[in-house]
Formats: structure tokens, sequence, C-alpha cells
């Protein structure tokens, strides 16, 4: 019985050992990630940072936190965050927000409300940390302007997984219900014309390419050295609108000047029932109507569904048959 009972305080001992070295570890890894953003330039300000959760669970907070790129444009504000692991994966962790986080970009404040705003983080076992995945789920997110509220939406899911596809490529994946448009797009839309005020669904999948990893070094460096989008392959997306659906999918890759070349093919389920929306808001000008009709019929061929391919090529960009100019650079 004593040998019984000696081993069980030896493997109490070693285990509390782990869970302390574990808990400084953790503790003294998040520090060091802050210390380094401060080297980066970063403007990095908390109150208390402790690890709690013995025997069990890394369980993390840090209160009253306050960062700021190192240009000043942008900032970020929390009252409390939450890094919640259980003692055994240490490389894996929930991110508790609060209810109320402050965004400053550029110089305006942005309050984000939610309700059961959580992320799920996992790492791999490399001394980079790179990204293994992460997701990021919302019963309801809000943000607000001081004059009032900027948008909404409820039901909110953003994932993203490192892809075995290609290298540095990451499956992304988002939906959300219920989206409030922008109140200062809200108010140069068609409302009057019998579309609602919110999107009742928004769905985006897709494989994008980077030109490096995720890893614990990415947010450091991010002004000084953002890296570069090599190209993506569009899954699905959709947008689903009062009686209107937009979807699409496609594939483009980005050449070291930012220069895309590919095509994205969108799908309009009933061009001539938005145009005449569009129209009878009077949104769209009058001497513009007939060429916009004409248009319509030459790109859809006569049919309700109008299929738009969007093509970069060569530096220029067209949709359908009509060229457009220059192409965007990314």
């Amino acid at each position: 019985m004593k040998r019984l009972t000696y081993f069980v305080a030896i493997i109490a001992l070693i285990y509390s050992g782990y869970w302390a070295a574990g808990a400084f570890a953790l503790k003294n890894g998040m520090q060091s990630q802050l210390t380094q953003m401060t080297d980066e330039g970063w403007a990095v300000a908390y109150d208390t940072l402790k690890t709690r959760g013995f025997p069990s669970r890394f369980d993390t907070t840090v209160t009253d936190l306050n960062v700021t790129t190192p240009d000043q444009s942008t900032s970020y504000a929390a009252s409390m965050l939450q890094v919640l692991a259980l003692s055994y994966r240490p490389n894996n962790a929930i991110i508790a927000f609060p209810p109320e986080q402050w965004l400053t970009l550029d110089g305006l404040p942005i309050l984000i409300e939610s309700a059961g705003l959580r992320a799920s983080v996992s790492a791999n076992a490399n001394t980079s940390l790179s990204l293994d995945q992460v997701s990021a789920e919302a019963q309801s997110l809000s943000f607000a302007l001081g004059q009032g509220q900027l948008s909404a939406l409820s039901d909110l899911l953003v994932a993203a997984r490192e892809s075995s596809a290609a290298p540095y490529t990451y499956d992304a994946y988002f939906t959300a219900t219920d989206v409030v448009w922008p109140s200062l797009i809200l108010g140069q839309l068609p409302i009057d014309g019998g579309l609602p005020q919110t999107i009742s669904n928004v769905t985006f999948d897709a494989g994008i390419t980077l030109d490096r990893a995720l890893d614990r070094h990415t947010l450091p460096n991010w002004q000084s050295d953002p890296g570069q989008l090599r190209g993506m392959n569009l899954r699905a997306f959709s947008i689903n609108w009062g009686p209107f659906e937009i979807s699409g999918n496609g594939s483009f890759s980005v050449d070291e000047t930012g220069t895309p070349d590919g095509t994205i093919t969108l799908t309009l389920n009933d061009w001539q029932g938005l145009l005449d929306v569009v129209q009878s808001t009077g949104m769209l000008p009058a001497q513009y109507q007939f060429m916009a009709q004409s248009m319509g019929q030459t790109l859809s061929q006569g049919e309700k569904t109008m299929v738009l391919p969007i093509t970069v090529q060569n530096g220029n960009l067209s949709v359908g048959p009509l060229p457009l100019g220059p192409s965007p650079k990314f």
C-alpha cells in the first residue's frame, strides 16, 4: 500500500511539474509574442496576464488589452481575452472574446458587439507554430459607429485550414445569415423597390494560395511585410437577397507584380427583375436604361438567367465580351 501511495505521489508530483512548466511556457510564449510585436513597432499594453486551470487546463486571461499598429492607423482594444487549452493539447486553443470590442481604422472608432463569439485555433507542432486550422463562430455580430449601426450579421461561421493541394494553400469558408448592408450603402440601395434590408444568406468557399505560411510571425510583421496573394480557386460563392441569387466559381493566379490571370464566372438568376427594381427606384439614370437593357439581353442571350464570366488576361479586365480596361492589382 505504501508503494502505491508513493507511486501516486510521484506521478502527481511529475504531473504538477509538467503543468507548471506548461503554464509558464504558455504565458512566456504569449509575452514573447507581444514583445516581438513591440520590437516591430507595435504599441502593446495590458493590465494583467495570468494562467490558471490546474490540473487539466491552461486558461490564460489578459485584461485591458490595447494594441496599435506601427503607423498608428489601426488599433484594437478589449477589456478581456481568454485563451483556453487542454493541458495535454496546448497547441489547440479556444479564444473567447468579450461582448464588446473596439476597433479604430484611420481614426474612425468602431464598436464591435457580439454574442457567443469564439475562435478555435490549432497550430502545427513546429518552432514557427504554423497554422493548421482556425475557425470562428458567433450567434450575432454587429459593427457600429458613434452615430449608429454600421452593419450586422447572424449565425457567423468563418473557417480556414491548411490544404495539401499546394504549398501555402488554405481552404477558406465563410457563411452568415441576415447580413445587414452597411448604412453608407443601405441609403443607396433600392429598398423601396421591394428588396429587404438584409441579405438572407452569404456563402464563400475557396482555396487561397499565399506566398508564405501563416504562423506566429505573420501578425507582428503584418505592416512591414504583409505577404502576397498567389491565387484563388473559388469553389462556390453565393448571395441570396430577396428573390435574387448571385452565385459564382472559377479561379485565378497572381504573379509577382500582383497582376491576376484567370476567370471568375458569376450567375444571376433573374437579371431582368433586378434591373427593373433598380430602374423603378431611379438609381439608374434614364439615359443609361436602354444601354443597360441591351447589354443585359446580349450577355444573357435572351435568357432569364445571366452567366457572366469576368476574365483577366495579359493585364486586361473584361466582362463577357466587353473589355473594361486594365485589371486591378493585388
